[in-house]
């Protein structure tokens, strides 16, 4: 079973720049599955930035790992809104689907319930949705939350896959169980997704991430309007994300409106959320 997170190192690009520069290298044994005389050479930055996403290398108790999967997916974008990841790495979230039925035409993720449906999302291939998993301080993470408009926090697991040749970091060593310090109303246990069976060379980490509360969810799934499925894309092709997963990204952005011809199913949340939302938009795209 090959990773959906390999050939693509899970690093930010900015260390990938970095390590190359320097020409700092780190020679490290192969697994015990590859010759036995094999060595693989990994940049030294490429495992300091997995070992910073694993909690076992500069991880304060203050900082948190976030999965993103939409428009935060790059960390420059991050970086350009006040936050600043210390690590940043590809992922995916096993038996989860990327759908866009957030008000407005946002995304979310799902649980995979039927691969064959007309609206089953993106991610079957993969084997779960792919985003970006970052680590960032709870003040960050406070920040996000306030600009995340509809949406809510969870904790779920993840999947990351360790750099070629790394044999550090159990998995047994890294999470102490209480990373986050959140409380529980602030940030609710997710036991959602499936039981996923880790390829050569992946392991799972916890992650907070932001999913529609019920209140912003659409009746119907819709495409995502262009100016914020270009992020997406843009995302994507800078994380190195399977390119499988990017093709289809692209498909969407073929066919999506702008944002200023989003129609009423963009907008059109269940009858009986739509006094709840929040925002007063509820009677104005209530139906009769």
């Amino acid at each position: 079973m090959a990773s959906a997170l390999a050939p693509a190192a899970p690093v930010h690009p900015a260390v990938v720049a970095v390590a190359r520069r320097r020409g700092r290298r780190r020679t490290t044994r192969a697994p015990a599955s590859s010759s036995a005389s094999a060595q693989v050479e990994t940049d030294a930055d490429v495992i300091a930035n997995h070992e910073r996403i694993l909690g076992i290398r500069d991880a304060p108790k203050d900082t948190v790992l976030m999965f993103s999967y939409g428009a935060n997916i790059n960390p420059y974008t991050l970086n350009r809104r006040g936050i600043g990841p210390t690590a940043s790495a590809v992922a995916r979230a096993p038996g989860r689907r990327l759908v866009f039925v957030h008000r407005g035409g946002y995304a979310s993720l799902e649980e995979a319930v039927d691969d064959d449906a007309k609206d089953a999302g993106l991610g079957e291939r993969t084997r779960g949705a792919l985003g970006t998993v970052h680590r960032i301080s709870k003040t960050e993470l406070a920040a996000v939350r306030r600009w995340e408009i509809g949406y809510e926090m969870r904790e779920i697991d993840v999947v990351v896959a360790d750099p070629p040749g790394y044999r550090g970091g159990d998995e047994d060593e890294h999470e102490d169980g209480d990373e986050h310090g959140e409380d529980d109303d602030a940030r609710e246990e997710d036991e959602g997704g499936a039981e996923d069976d880790l390829a050569p060379g992946e392991r799972r980490v916890r992650a907070t991430v932001f999913l529609t509360k019920r209140t912003a969810r659409l009746k119907t799934p819709v495409v995502p309007f262009s100016e914020y499925v270009a992020k997406i894309v843009g995302g994507a092709e800078s994380m190195r994300l399977d390119e499988g997963y990017v093709a289809e990204l692209r498909a969407l952005a073929s066919k999506a409106p702008a944002s200023n011809e989003r129609g009423r199913e963009y907008f059109d949340i269940a009858a009986e959320w739509s006094e709840d939302y929040g925002f007063g938009f509820g009677a104005m795209f209530k139906r009769k």
